[in-house]
């Protein structure tokens, strides 16, 4: 009796843990969705649809070298301190070193392989904002707290930053400031998320100073590649349409569609937050045995689901309210892709869900697959339909491809998970 009490408290415990991380990381997010609603909104009706398309193809460039440069070691980190906190400092610190110097070495390629093809305007635009690549290294900060259900601290840190930036950003459209302070300024803002997390890790630190290990080094590298390329596929198939309308259809049409996207897209944040917080509490359901395990994760495909149909009809219902009146008449283009493009909210959270399976499960090549079906189909479909039906086509790509890869793939080759997920679309258990 009392070892059974024992163990519900230390359930309740590891509960209260999880909503209490997982309700800082909304916070954070909710945060970041106002300043986007208010700033990045009015920067784009400053900018324009041709030069915020400028803007937001550069973006885009770099956003591939940040994939490559977190070299996919995130979900393996936070399970590996998960199972065993004394090595944390040797898996932290390898990742460290291995992301600034890749990180350094995408900057360089980047700026090279951009001014090659796109000539030195975007060359530059893409040097002052592509500080980032260099300044994510901190970013394993992160891990550590995520390990021990401290994003808190992240969350804390990494607001008084975008607080600053935004600020900066609002005096830049004050001062009808040029096209390239507002890529700058984009570097700036990952130096001071840096700097704010150092700080906060000096208050909670690992037990041992990090060091860095040649044997960790391969381990790391050897087991989290798929997930690297798994990464850059889902990047860009989420991404791709937007090079593709910038050379099919001009910047002015990729600003419309960009500014659009950014109230769809925003909302990824919601079950990534969430997986955050649960894949500490997944990782030991896992130990318990394959009943509460596979009850955990069906919870969570409920769970997902629900949010996902939140998003999509609610959205989808407000489009034109929101693009005329957060964008204006510039930007009108852009409600059919919105209300097109916020479906693949549901598929992007049955898909997060299923990614605490596959690490759990040590798939990583099974994710590389799925990221590959989606950047097959959305290829296909970008190219099909971009030239008939312009960014509407782009926004029933990217539908298409995120179907593909996060449910119609597990039909062929998860058929548990795939019923997992048709029943939670239905609200089954």
């Amino acid at each position: 009796m009392l070892v059974k009490l024992t163990k519900k408290i230390n359930v309740n415990f590891e509960i209260k843990k999880i909503i209490s991380n997982a309700g800082w990381l909304l916070f954070d997010k909710f945060v970041r969705l106002m300043f986007g609603l208010l700033v990045g909104v009015w920067v784009a009706r400053y900018l324009g649809p041709e030069t915020y398309g400028q803007l937001a193809y550069v973006i885009t460039l770099i956003s591939f070298f940040q994939v490559i440069a977190l070299l996919g070691m995130d979900t393996i980190l936070v399970r590996d301190i998960a199972h065993n906190i004394d090595k944390a400092h040797q898996n932290l610190g390898t990742a460290l070193i291995l992301r600034f110097c890749v990180g350094f070495l995408c900057l360089i390629v980047a700026v090279g392989g951009v001014a090659f093809f796109n000539g030195a305007h975007f060359a530059l635009l893409t040097l002052l904002a592509g500080g980032g690549l260099v300044f994510q290294c901190a970013d394993t900060i992160d891990i550590w707290f995520q390990s021990q259900s401290q994003s808190k601290r992240t969350v804390i840190a990494k607001l008084c930053a975008y607080t600053i930036t935004n600020i900066m950003r609002v005096v830049l459209i004050l001062c009808h400031s040029p096209l390239w302070a507002f890529a700058l300024l984009l570097s700036i803002d990952a130096l001071l998320s840096a700097l704010a997390l150092t700080y906060a890790y000096r208050k909670f630190r690992t037990k041992h100073q990090w060091s860095a290990t040649v044997e960790k080094c391969k381990l790391l590298l050897s087991e989290s590649w798929p997930y690297l390329v798994s990464g850059l596929s889902i990047i860009l198939y989420m991404r791709i349409d937007q090079v593709m309308i910038k050379n099919l259809l001009g910047e002015e049409s990729l600003g419309v569609y960009a500014a659009a996207l950014q109230f769809s897209t925003l909302w990824n944040f919601v079950p990534v937050t969430l997986s955050v917080s649960l894949a500490p509490y997944i990782a030991r359901k896992k130990r318990e045995g394959e009943h509460e395990y596979y009850k955990a994760i069906g919870n969570v495909f409920l769970m997902f689901s629900f949010i996902g149909w939140g998003i999509t009809l609610i959205i989808s219902v407000m489009s034109p309210f929101i693009i005329e009146i957060m964008l204006g008449t510039n930007y009108t283009n852009g409600i059919g892709v919105l209300a097109i493009h916020v479906v693949t909210n549901l598929f992007i959270c049955l898909g997060v869900a299923q990614s605490l399976w596959i690490v759990n499960e040590r798939k990583g090549t099974f994710t590389l697959y799925k990221s590959l079906t989606g950047l097959v189909v959305c290829g296909i479909a970008n190219l099909t339909l971009i030239p008939y039906y312009g960014i509407k086509g782009a926004a029933i790509s990217a539908v298409l491809s995120q179907f593909s890869a996060s449910i119609l793939f597990n039909l062929f080759f998860a058929k548990r998970i795939f019923l997992m997920q048709l029943k939670s679309l239905f609200f089954l258990r």
